[in-house]
């Protein structure tokens, strides 16, 4: 019996040994798809203000975009709308206000000279509350190349821009206002421009052995729909419930809720300051913001000696997709994916996202989980049109089967 004892003992410490836990390194990664993430020039807008026929329009605020300006007529004027270098994804992002000295109506023309239109413009006087402009004042013209809007405008302000405005600022302020004992606040580093990359430490309690989430947002400055989902995901991640707190017991949660603040705050389509899409720099780090965050992703696991499980990325496109892998990928959490999304269908049945699989083929960050943690990684797409309170629903029934499912691991 005493030998049998003895023998337990000791493979109990060879299994411990055999397990021991192996730091993690920022590492480059050989793609089939290769994407050169070198810097690349861009042309930065100018800020102006522009007095004409009754009212004063400007682009004098983070994440405006408007690149010129011009009288076409009474009543009628034109707005250029460039982007900040090319080739460049088609998503011209334009953002710009307006005050009257007296009521009346124009109509503007936003020329996108070799882009085309996406986004359905949006009004607001506060920057809060977005409406849609009607359908019956608003066309798109031949080839999608411009755009025409009318405008009823006063002596109040009013923001006109191709998404509702979430910018560096406004992000800090709602990271904020999660002021619970289970966040810790923080940055990996600052942009070239010197602006603060906002991270969130999210969990209850010590972080010591517990295994990881990863949550991204805003590569792409326009993606604002994304953006918005992310919210409601933490949102519900931190509400004081008791799925959240036995979730939060067990795992921790690193945020990066605007990867980058430069690009948002300048108005760019897709790019950051060096002229990049951070999307595609997950291998190589020449990116300030993409090495930071890798960088402080790796050394709060290996410093708790946790585990990386699972990595999401907000995003936007056309319509609602789930980027996830293909079955030749076998995660530390196999299934997990598709299990997810089809109980997300199941509570929302008016969710009719796609679900796209694909290789681990490319440096994108939804690659960089599994390449470096064997991680499961998702790019979550909303689509640009999707309504907010679906978007609201998708961030938290996301979050609550998300909890439910790693809960049960």
């Amino acid at each position: 019996m005493t030998r049998f004892f003895a023998a337990c003992i000791c493979l109990a410490i060879f299994a411990s040994c055999d397990k021991s836990y192996e730091p993690h390194k920022l590492t480059e990664f050989e793609y089939t798809s290769k994407v050169d993430t070198n810097d690349h020039p861009i042309v930065a807008k100018e800020d102006r203000q522009y007095t004409v026929q009754g009212f004063t329009i400007d682009n004098l605020f983070d994440a405006a975009r408007m690149n010129g300006f011009k009288e076409l007529g009474t009543n009628q004027f034109e707005i250029q709308v460039n982007p900040e270098n090319s080739p460049i994804n088609m998503s011209p992002w334009y953002a710009f206000r307006l005050v009257g000295t007296e009521s009346k109506t124009i109509d503007i023309t936003l020329n996108y000279a070799n882009g085309r239109h996406r986004y359905w413009p949006k009004t607001s006087a506060d920057r809060n509350n977005w409406q849609l402009v009607d359908s019956s004042r608003f066309s798109i013209g031949a080839d999608s190349l411009s755009a025409t809007m009318t405008i009823d405008i006063s002596q109040d302000t009013l923001y006109i821009a191709a998404q509702e405005i979430i910018n560096s600022t406004d992000m800090k302020h709602w990271t904020q206002s999660l002021n619970s004992a289970k966040v810790k606040h923080g940055s990996p580093g600052k942009t070239r421009l010197g602006r603060d990359i906002l991270s969130m430490d999210i969990t209850n309690g010590s972080a010591v052995g517990k295994d990881v989430l990863v949550v991204l947002s805003r590569q792409h400055p326009p993606e604002v729909t994304g953006n918005l989902a992310m919210m409601h995901f933490l949102e519900e991640i931190v509400r004081d419930n008791d799925l959240s707190n036995k979730f939060l017991d067990k795992y921790r949660v690193l945020v990066y809720p605007m990867m980058n603040p430069d690009g948002v705050d300048l108005g760019h389509w897709r790019h950051n300051e060096g002229g990049i899409d951070l999307n595609r720099d997950w291998a190589y780090y020449r990116q300030p913001e993409v090495r930071q965050v890798c960088e402080d992703v790796i050394a709060k696991v290996n410093a708790s000696e946790g585990e990386v499980k699972l990595g999401l990325d907000f995003h936007s496109t056309w319509s609602d997709i789930y980027y996830i892998y293909d079955d030749t990928v076998k995660s530390v959490i196999p299934g997990f994916a598709r299990e997810w999304i089809g109980n997300i269908f199941e509570e929302i049945p008016e969710d009719q996202g796609i679900i796209s699989p694909f290789a681990v083929n490319s440096p994108v960050s939804k690659n960089w989980f599994y390449s470096e943690f064997k991680a499961e990684g998702i790019t979550y797409e909303i689509g640009d049109g999707t309504p907010r309170d679906l978007i609201k629903k998708k961030g938290q029934v996301g979050a609550q089967e998300m909890m439910k499912i790693l809960l049960e691991k």
